[in-house]
């Protein structure tokens, strides 16, 4: 394995270059797994190296539409916070609802 230092950028957060060899199977597969990823080669090797968990999302649409349900329960709830309309529990249960999509979310994208 042939590894590469740039020289021109000393600011690079990745200065080294890795070059390899495979076969057309293993470059199929590796293909196919970073497609599925929604990563670009470098960060699906990077996570998978580094055992990070790599999750896909189809569809951005589900995740909009639940940030849109949450931000209208939200909007309601500071509304009737606003009019006195709201319990103290209704508040903490959207509350609780914002935490856990917020948790679903960094998730998603890697986070802890």
């Amino acid at each position: 394995m042939e590894v590469k230092t740039i020289e021109k950028k000393v600011n690079r957060a990745r200065p080294y270059a890795y070059s390899f060899r495979v076969s057309e199977e293993e470059k199929a597969l590796i293909d196919s797994k970073v497609t599925a990823s929604g990563l670009n080669r470098t960060d699906y090797l990077i996570r998978t190296l580094s055992d990070k968990p790599i999750v896909s999302i189809a569809s951005g649409n589900e995740i909009l539409a639940e940030l849109k349900r949450q931000g209208n329960n939200l909007n309601q709830a500071v509304k009737n916070n606003y009019f006195g309309d709201i319990t103290e529990q209704e508040l903490l249960s959207v509350v609780d609802e914002c935490k856990n999509v917020y948790r679903k979310l960094s998730t998603a994208i890697g986070g802890s």
